[in-house]
């Protein structure tokens, strides 16, 4: 059991810590995270980048606020 979360942690971390990095995060921050919740950090930075493009999709449809007169 041990052997099987150690191997996890050993192959989820690199690629969580990759995924963070194609995305503009910290790849370190990220690695150790990956290290602590093998299975969790990659669903994790998987829902965070789609929240940050959720949210950028959102800002670029809103209209711009008008330049206020001089």
């Amino acid at each position: 059991m041990i052997v099987i979360l150690v191997l996890a942690a050993l192959l989820f971390a690199p690629v969580t810590g990759y995924l963070a990095a194609m995305r503009g995060r910290s790849f370190w921050r990220w690695y150790a995270l990956g290290m602590v919740l093998p299975f969790c950090s990659m669903f994790v930075i998987l829902l965070v980048s789609a929240r940050d493009e959720l949210a950028a999709e959102r800002a670029a449809r809103r209209p711009a606020a008008p330049e206020p007169e001089k």
